[in-house]
């Protein structure tokens, strides 16, 4: 038999319990909590939640309604509390909403869809933007998969809450996902160094929706920089009447490296096995700006030189550009057109070809200088990416990659409120 001063030490221990997790919990009216079971061997606790009678809102369009009936309990997990793993457990009413009909209602400790509580979402949402999904895994002890799911709703919430999706300098640029072509098209905002959205592949019928219903707010934008995709540029000209297109730095030097490559591997077939050998460690020196050459190269990339004049040439053109692209808007013109006259009488067949792809795009190239549109936002951006891409060791679908980036690198607002 049990002691009638035993069975009051449990029933108070267990009232303790109610109004500790009423406390620490607060919910809001008219939630209230009900009953508390703490098991010690799981290291586990165990919080139920129930209401006053009260109206409730609609989880979709937010309009008052009164009670239907109640879904089946659910549990959400929550913060530890005392290293104790501690679920909230409920029955969400339902309301009959003359818009929705009979649906959930939004209950005030969780964002619909999700098993966890907002103050655990929160800090799901801090961690994921200091570690990867496996470091957060761990740190949280929360799976990969709701990790995935609050992410998901991250940055849902946080396009919503974006007030405009245009800037007065924009770019577009193109990232390879995955292989066999597989592209994404980048859209960023290069004033606020952010990610605007990204759109499954790089061509127009891809992008264009997202350019249609912004159409009346790109009016005012006064930048754009893009490569030199004529896709990009066209895109650029329809939508963006009074933008000014430019072709940055890192786009122009692209092709002037390809260009230089191209002559290397050419002039490399003509030569003999030895000079093959002395190249082999030397090719890609040719690449690199004279500045930014390692210091443990340097005597290997002047070997290379001697044995490769043509590519040596190829290079010292190359170089001659980004020499002029650091000149005034005004004396911009006239170093092109010198550059131009060598670029075309090199004798070089790659190097000749760029020049006159440069000077068809010559405008472009020239509006870059005048605003000083440079290739920093997007390098950072490429290498961010990257990087999310490395974290992950790779995604499975485009989707969430998607979600990544504009987790990451989109500036979005993604807390719950």
């Amino acid at each position: 038999m049990v002691s009638c001063c035993s069975t009051c030490c449990k029933q108070r221990k267990i009232m303790d319990l109610v109004a500790f997790y009423q406390r620490i919990l607060s919910p809001p009216p008219p939630w209230y909590v009900s009953r508390v079971e703490c098991y010690d061997n799981e290291k586990r606790v165990d919080v139920w939640l129930e209401h006053a009678p009260s109206k409730f809102r609609c989880e979709h369009c937010m309009a008052e309604c009164s009670v239907y009936d109640h879904a089946p309990e659910r549990a959400w997990r929550h913060l530890n509390s005392c290293e104790y793993q501690t679920f909230i457990h409920a029955r969400i009413p339902r309301v009959k909403c003359p818009l929705c009909g009979v649906v959930n209602a939004s209950v005030p400790f969780a964002t619909p869809g999700l098993s966890v509580t907002l103050p655990l979402e929160e800090l799901s949402i801090k961690a994921l933007q200091e570690c990867t999904m496996t470091g957060a895994e761990e740190l949280l002890g929360v799976t990969a998969r709701k990790l995935q799911h609050i992410q998901e709703a991250a940055v849902e919430r946080g396009m919503e809450r974006r007030q405009s999706d245009v800037s007065e300098m924009m770019g577009l640029d193109e990232k390879q996902v995955f292989a066999r072509h597989k592209y994404f098209t980048i859209i960023t905002d290069l004033k606020d160094a952010k990610v605007l959205e990204v759109t499954d592949g790089r061509k127009l019928e891809a992008t264009t929706p997202w350019f249609k219903e912004r159409k009346h707010d790109l009016k005012f934008t006064e930048v754009v920089a893009v490569d030199m995709n004529a896709g990009y540029s066209n895109l650029a000209h329809s939508f963006m009447p009074n933008a000014d297109v430019c072709f940055d730095r890192f786009h122009v030097m692209q092709v002037l490296d390809n260009a230089v490559d191209s002559t290397r591997k050419e002039e490399q077939g003509t030569m003999t096995e030895d000079q093959r050998k002395q190249m082999f460690g030397a090719r890609y020196c040719f690449l690199y700006g004279k500045e930014n050459l390692p210091e443990r190269n340097r005597e290997k990339f002047e070997a290379a030189k001697a044995i490769a004049k043509k590519t040596s040439r190829a290079w010292s053109v190359k170089e001659a550009f980004r020499d002029i692209w650091e000149l005034a808007p005004p004396d911009f013109e006239d170093g092109f057109k010198r550059w131009y006259w060598w670029a075309t009488h090199s004798r070089l067949q790659y190097v000749a070809a760029a020049g006159k792809t440069l000077k068809r795009h010559f405008t472009g190239i020239l509006n870059a200088v005048i605003h000083g549109v440079t290739n920093a936002l997007t390098e950072g951006l490429n290498n961010k990416i990257e990087a999310i891409k490395r974290n992950a060791c790779g995604y499975r679908n485009k989707a969430n990659f998607r979600t990544a980036i504009l987790f990451h690198c989109g500036k979005l607002d993604l807390l719950p409120h």
